[in-house]
């Protein structure tokens, strides 16, 4: 059982960037029966360095903290990988929060929401569906735990999210990147087209095909 740290972290809310794999208007309960949300988000190299920077030290001081109270050296702590990778010339950046209901130690029964916004701030509409490749912005807070089976470690807890500006449910170039494709220069380009003309034609070849 992983062991939180017993200091709170402060907030911390990201640049804009690309959505990957959002859950935000429902929480998931496909691994965990109690429901988690989970949003990941890709940065620019200079935006994610910094949030990286903070991770990371927050997970030296847990790895100090471990060793001294295990009477271990520094070195025989093992730490736990980050939430926040470097991948290519970008950062990505994973957060959850789980679990969504559950007991207090009280026995009383909790729920713990998500917040989201639009771009001005305002409440989302839950109906409307955040979609991967949307430009978001998070709003996360550190956790330092220990696992004796997994060593120190530090996860991102999910806090807020907003949509600055919405994908929709196309194939888009938005949706490329938020699996992680960006241009290749010098690649095959099919057709000569972007992304964008390439579908946009495929689908108007699907109507002139269905009528």
């Amino acid at each position: 059982m992983a062991i939180p740290s017993r200091k709170k972290e402060e907030a911390i809310t990201t640049a804009v960037g690309t959505a990957q794999y959002p859950w935000v208007n429902i929480p998931s309960t496909k691994f965990v029966p109690e429901g988690e949300y989970s949003c990941g988000i890709i940065l620019t190299k200079q935006e994610g360095e910094s949030i990286f920077k903070k991770v990371e030290a927050i997970l030296e001081n847990k790895q100090k903290e471990q060793a001294e109270e295990s009477g271990k050296d520094l070195k025989d702590v093992k730490t736990y990988q980050l939430p926040i990778q470097l991948e290519g010339d970008t950062y990505v950046l994973k957060s959850k929060l789980k679990p969504v209901n559950g007991k207090s130690k009280d026995g009383s029964e909790y729920t713990r929401s998500l917040g989201l916004f639009d771009s001005k701030g305002n409440p989302w509409d839950r109906e409307v569906i955040i979609r991967g490749g949307s430009k978001v912005r998070l709003n996360i807070r550190p956790k330092a735990w220990f696992s004796p089976s997994l060593g120190a470690g530090v996860s991102l807890e999910l806090l807020a999210v907003q949509v600055i500006e919405l994908a929709d449910g196309a194939l888009s170039s938005q949706a490329a990147e938020a699996f992680g494709f960006t241009e290749v220069e010098g690649g095959y380009v099919n057709g000569g087209e972007t992304l964008d003309q390439a579908l946009d034609a495929e689908e108007e070849d699907v109507i002139k095909a269905d009528f």
